[in-house]
């Protein structure tokens, strides 16, 4: 049996279960409903434990993936499409957070729930919540440090690292963060036509496994990371730069840190 899989009971309730599903991927979505409700996110109905395994009860997004018909899109089709992507972001943006300004973490208050911040020291969790930036980029380098003793490599690039990200890393702040903003995460339904008979849609962010509160550009360095940049043959690796800020020199530190991960 796979570790992860995702029913749908009916048209309006899915069950995403498995011995990798999650609790804060369900906490993350009650946290969504509560504070940040205008955010297209799927509700959550009931989240148990039955026979070493997770169960998510949820909302079904109404529509298909994204990535199963952008091809097939026209322009108008994807401009309509861009504009809900934008607003949503922006909305989440907009969202404040109910720990302190400086708090990086997870939805539930605990840790960061991204694979760079595994911790690689043994612990057998992930880091954090932080305090502050530059304790979020210590949490990096130290990991990336961790990393280098584990695998008794010189640690040059460790050294690398804690000088360079710091000076690159700064001057951001804590931003509600999907984590994983690709086509195959959104949801889309089409609605109706306009005045131009040009169609609308409706959309659906979905798995918000990896959500957290994260530096500004974080955002944008996972979606820069995902599948459809693999290649840059695909038009959503422009059209993601019209609803998300672009940083180049972070992402291209963060890039080349992901890079190295061993």
């Amino acid at each position: 049996m796979a570790s992860r899989k995702i029913v749908a009971i009916n048209d309006e309730i899915v069950v995403k279960f498995g011995t990798r599903v999650e609790a804060w991927e369900g906490q993350a979505m009650v946290y969504l409903e509560q504070h940040v409700h205008n955010v297209p996110a799927p509700r959550l109905y009931a989240m148990y434990h039955d026979a070493g395994e997770l169960f998510l009860v949820m909302q079904r997004a109404p529509g298909v993936r994204l990535d199963s018909i952008w091809p097939s899109l026209t322009e108008s089709d994807k401009d309509d499409i861009v504009a809900k992507l934008r607003t949503a972001i922006d909305t989440l943006r907009q969202a404040k957070t109910p720990w302190p300004d400086d708090f990086y973490g997870s939805l539930d208050g605990g840790s960061l729930h991204h694979y760079l911040f595994w911790c690689r020291k043994g612990s057998g969790r992930h880091l954090g919540p932080f305090h502050g930036e530059a304790a979020f980029v210590a949490g990096l380098t130290g990991n990336y440090r961790a990393v280098i003793e584990h695998n008794r490599r010189p640690d040059f690039k460790a050294r690398f690292y804690e000088a360079t990200l710091p000076r690159v890393l700064q001057g951001h702040r804590p931003t509600l963060t999907h984590g994983d903003l690709q086509p195959k995460n959104i949801v889309i339904a089409e609605r109706g036509r306009n005045s131009r008979g040009e169609r609308s849609f409706d959309i659906m962010l979905v798995d918000w496994e990896a959500s957290g509160w994260y530096p500004d550009f974080w955002e944008y360095f996972s979606a820069f990371s995902t599948p459809p940049f693999l290649d840059w043959t695909d038009d959503w690796c422009w059209r993601v730069h019209e609803f998300l800020q672009i940083w180049p020199a972070e992402i291209g530190i963060m890039r080349m840190l992901d890079k190295d991960w061993i």
